[in-house]
């Protein structure tokens, strides 16, 4: 049983069609994220103006070593690619 755990809240300001294309990014690295060492959770929060991405984690260290980690930037660099490309 964990005594305690790190929660990470990224707030991302977006139209609606934005947030559309990077919920699906999301969905996309989610089973990257799951494997990842001291990974506990993720969900999305969406309103009309703003997307929030939350991760639970065992620790800080564990989630900065998926920041720090080469997956991160493929999976978030994706994300982000992705929201800013146009929808047909």
């Amino acid at each position: 049983m964990l005594d305690w755990m790190f929660i990470a809240v990224t707030r991302i300001k977006a139209p609606s069609a934005a947030q559309d294309r990077m919920v699906e990014g999301f969905l996309r690295g989610g089973p990257e994220l799951r494997r990842r060492p001291g990974f506990l959770g993720f969900e999305l929060w969406r309103n009309d103006e703003t997307l929030e991405a939350v991760s639970r984690w065992e620790s800080r260290e564990a989630m900065d070593a998926y920041r720090n980690s080469p997956i991160f930037g493929s999976t978030t660099g994706r994300a982000r690619a992705h929201a800013a490309a146009p929808k047909p």
